[in-house]
């Protein structure tokens, strides 16, 4: 589910990929992967505080990329002891990415062409945005000057101590450096309603 915090009277929206788990770990709740669902708010979610953060649509597509890497070579083993019927779309995903090894121009093929729109961890953060409706967006870019802007929003009392720190940080293996005039506009297009809602410019951060 969304992660829910009665407590703060708080909903987080954990947009795969920005900086999610150090707001969990800010409040003290382990990561749960189901914390990035969509459709599972309360009933009274328009009497809670909604928040989330962002991030630049390619940056956050090469973290994706970069993440799915790392976790597919750590877990080589097991995926390749999984049986057809027991791999989920993100497993067989990440077994592919061992065995085609495909280069980045391949891996934004497979952005552009469709074949990524099952992983949550790749799918539109126009997604969230329109599902939760957040009174708080903020950028991964600029994480600890928002989050202390959260921060003095949600508690001014200063009971959460801050700003947290930025944990899950994927190796930078692939870098927006190596992309193409093309392959940068296939990434634009398949995100473009993120570029819409977010306000992001075009040209990624540089690395």
């Amino acid at each position: 589910m969304s992660l829910i915090l009665p407590k703060w009277k708080l909903i987080f929206l954990h947009i795969p990929k920005c900086a999610g788990q150090s707001i969990e770990s800010a409040f003290g709740i382990p990561h749960e992967h189901s914390h990035h669902k969509r459709h599972d708010l309360p009933e009274d979610w328009r009497d809670y505080l909604r928040f989330t953060f962002v991030r630049h649509p390619v940056s956050r597509f090469l973290s994706a990329c970069n993440y799915n890497l790392r976790v597919a070579l750590r877990t080589e083993r097991q995926l390749r002891r999984l049986s057809e019927a027991d791999l989920s779309p993100t497993k067989r995903y990440r077994l592919h990415l061992l065995e085609a090894q495909p280069s980045l121009s391949e891996m934004v093929d497979d952005l552009h062409q469709g074949r990524l729109r099952k992983l949550t961890i790749f799918q539109p953060q126009a997604l969230w945005l329109r599902a939760g409706l957040p009174q708080f967006i903020g950028r991964v870019e600029r994480f600890e000057q928002d989050w202390r802007h959260l921060l003095q929003l949600i508690d001014p009392q200063g009971r959460i101590t801050g700003p947290a720190p930025h944990t899950n940080r994927s190796p930078s293996r692939l870098s927006a450096n190596e992309l193409s005039k093309r392959e940068l506009r296939r990434i634009r297009s398949y995100y473009r309603d993120d570029f819409r809602m977010t306000g992001y410019g075009k040209t990624p951060p540089q690395d």
